[in-house]
């Protein structure tokens, strides 16, 4: 059977959509399609994380007041919703497929709140609308059964991270890095010759950086880590930054813009540069010292295992530098006793393009869900039980 699963990540720059076959519990990665938030789309959706809640300050639709925030939060839903129809479309066309023979789509939809320590995720998405207007099944709303069972509700990847390095015939002693709005791990380690999984969140990734590079140089994103390589690293602001109370604690744990609030970014900077040893940031040594926070925090949770590859996806695996600075810090880790070092690959190199993963990793979530099979990994989310995660809207 063929499985679509689209995501839009914390990153909130748009959705990608990627198709899987799955033939007598083998699967085959088909393709992949993107698609970039229009800017209307984007502005409400950044502006919906924001903690707490503000207004728009313009409305998503001319005949709603911007003080309507119930009604601008519904309106966005169904943008959001129209999107998720638009990226499908378009990689059912660019795949040639017949929708009738697609047996479901996993939707992931955007997360606005991540609480787990409330008892509460939300990715907003009408999985309605979605059906009934691409007319296939839909799964949606993942996360939510991990959490009820007093688990994390994320990271969910690790699972498929695990079924595809096992497909390629890496059994264990590896990581998977997914840099996307923020950063976590799959570490797969053998035991007794028994492999097991373990994992979860790092740190902000992309989040912070693109934030910056948007208000500082009206770039979506720093190509390459060039803006971030031409700055040095202020030993004030990252240690206002990892300061940060997650950074304390030991997995399972998750996390996302809930707790690292633009406002959060912008405090630190401030109280950096009033510091003794602190001084005012250049725009470009923020952005270093935001790429040395994600290497050094990512390094930080792989400090007590020991693998022989870290496969990086997500769009924090196109940033050379940041790659560079984690190998470095890998390297510098690593005891020298014959212990192998850690080689620093993309998935590509698996045959799954980077950008693709946790799009086909939700279509490897849908299908567990059709097979009525677990999607979560209790050693990764806490939860207390491995469960079947999703829920189904029929199209017709």
């Amino acid at each position: 059977m063929i499985i679509l699963g689209a995501m839009s990540g914390t990153s909130t720059d748009g959705i990608d959509v990627a198709a899987l076959e799955l033939i007598e519990g083998r699967f085959r990665y088909l393709g992949m399609y993107s698609e970039g938030f229009n800017p209307q789309l984007q502005a409400a959706l950044l502006k919906l994380q924001e903690l707490p809640w503000l207004p728009c300050g313009q409305s998503i639709s001319n005949t709603v007041k911007p003080e309507d925030g119930l009604t601008n939060l519904l309106l966005t839903r169904k943008a959001l919703s129209e999107a998720y129809v638009s990226a499908c479309e378009g990689l059912l066309n660019g795949l040639s497929l017949d929708r009738s023979k697609v047996a479901a789509v996993g939707v992931h939809g955007q997360t606005l709140r991540h609480r787990p320590d409330l008892g509460f995720t939300y990715q907003m998405i009408d999985p309605a609308w979605v059906a009934s207007q691409l007319g296939v099944d839909v799964v949606s709303d993942f996360r939510s059964k991990d959490v009820a069972l007093g688990g994390q509700g994320a990271p969910l990847v690790p699972a498929f991270h695990q079924a595809w390095l096992r497909s390629h015939g890496i059994q264990g002693d590896a990581a998977v890095l997914n840099l996307g709005g923020f950063s976590n791990l799959t570490v797969l380690t053998t035991v007794d010759s028994i492999s097991h999984i373990v994992g979860g969140d790092c740190g902000p990734a992309n989040v912070w950086m693109d934030y910056v590079m948007r208000q500082h140089f009206g770039q979506p994103f720093d190509e390459n880590g060039q803006c971030a390589r031409s700055g040095q690293v202020n030993v004030s602001l990252l240690g206002e930054l990892m300061s940060h109370p997650f950074f304390g604690k030991a997995w399972p744990k998750s996390t996302g813009r809930d707790d690292f609030t633009l406002q959060r970014l912008d405090e630190a900077i401030q109280a950096a540069a009033s510091s003794t040893n602190g001084g005012v940031c250049s725009p470009q040594d923020v952005m270093r010292t935001l790429l040395e926070l994600c290497a050094q925090t990512v390094v930080d949770c792989l400090k007590p295992y020991s693998m022989g590859s870290l496969w990086v996806c997500g769009g924090g695996a196109y940033n050379s530098f940041l790659l560079e600075r984690i190998q470095a810090l890998l390297q510098a880790n690593t005891q020298p006793t014959g212990v192998q070092k850690t080689v620093v690959a993309r998935m590509d190199d698996l045959g799954l393009p980077v950008m693709a993963v946790e799009a086909a990793a939700f279509a490897w979530l849908a299908a567990q869900f059709l097979n009525r099979s677990a999607g979560n990994s209790v050693g990764v989310t806490g939860a207390s039980r491995p469960a079947v995660l999703g829920s189904l809207t029929y199209s017709n």
